[in-house]
């Protein structure tokens, strides 16, 4: 028998999360997408016989894609669910939630027990879609056995329905910033905000890992500005601060957009500010900031937050 091509397969799909549910959302990507089904394994050695066998010794599934740049409330919410987060907590839910990819040709792939494992960054700019890579991780079924049937993952076949994007809500927006007395009104090529999540696997012997604590979580944000001054950057520095004081900033950094997303660095410190001097160098390099964990009363609250505002769903 000879390949023909008709059968190689092809295509783009979207992924479907918690599909079936009263919360399912569909996300459209801008890329492509990738599901990655890895088996762990070691080497049995021997000294006399070089390597005796390889046997498995975990199975974990990522699933990276980035969306296509439409804003949603819903959308920022699972996007970026880690804003506020509980130390300590498990990254997976009581319940099982499934993420399924269904091709345009009509194939679904679900994987029955998936989390956000690492949230996009945020690009704001006009001429730029607001969001960089995102990567889910799929792990086993809640008390499933690896080999239990339909434990990591089904497959199937349905007509595909799920349309595409709405251009109209991808559309990039001028951002401007306030930090304290600082407005950072226009910058070189937009604002990236990164937030980040720390995780530590959870195992079994018998099972792999099942599951992630959360470490902790941070965000940074960069750009290059434009129209401020020397002094102006100087004195956004923590400089006349002592060694080993606290860099815990005093004001939130605030990106808005003309589009209704507003995103907040909490007690962010800006932590590197260049300046440059050339026949063809701007004076201000890219500036970083970083947020830290606000706190009220010693309840710790939010790192960072990333909203539409006003609130929409459509």
């Amino acid at each position: 028998m000879v390949i023909n091509r008709t059968n190689i397969l092809r295509g783009p799909g979207t992924v479907v999360w918690n599909p079936g549910d009263d919360d399912e959302q569909t996300i459209f990507d801008a890329t492509g997408i990738t599901a990655d089904v890895e088996s762990s394994s070691q080497e049995i050695p021997s000294s006399v016989s070089g390597t005796l066998d390889t046997i498995k010794t975990d199975q974990i599934g990522t699933i990276k894609l980035t969306p296509c740049g439409q804003l949603s409330a819903d959308l920022l919410e699972l996007l970026y669910p880690y804003g506020t987060p509980s130390i300590g907590a498990r990254v997976f839910p009581d319940a099982d939630v499934p993420l399924m990819v269904h091709s345009v040709s009509g194939t679904k792939v679900t994987f029955v027990n998936a989390a956000l494992t690492q949230m996009p960054p945020l690009l704001l700019s006009p001429v730029k879609t607001a969001f960089g890579e995102a990567v889910f991780t799929a792990l086993l079924g809640l008390g499933k056995k690896p080999s239990d049937s339909s434990s990591f993952f089904t497959t199937g076949s349905a007509t595909y329905a799920a349309g595409g994007p709405d251009p109209s809500g991808i559309v990039g927006v001028q951002y401007a910033a306030t930090y304290g007395a600082l407005s950072i009104l226009d910058t070189l090529d937009g604002w990236t905000v990164t937030p980040e999540i720390q995780l530590e696997p959870v195992t079994t012997d018998l099972l792999g890992t099942v599951d992630y604590t959360i470490k902790g979580v941070k965000c940074t944000a960069t750009c290059t500005p434009l129209g401020l001054t020397e002094a102006q950057i100087l004195a956004a520095l923590p400089i006349a601060k002592d060694r080993g004081a606290s860099l815990t900033g005093a004001n939130d950094l605030v990106i808005a957009g003309a589009g209704g997303l507003t995103v907040t660095l909490k007690n962010a410190t800006m932590l590197r500010g260049p300046l440059q001097w050339g026949n063809t160098a701007l004076r201000a390099g890219e500036v970083q900031f970083i947020a830290h964990r606000a706190f009220s009363q010693g309840t710790p609250g939010a790192v960072f937050s990333v909203a539409m505002t006003p609130a929409s769903s459509s």
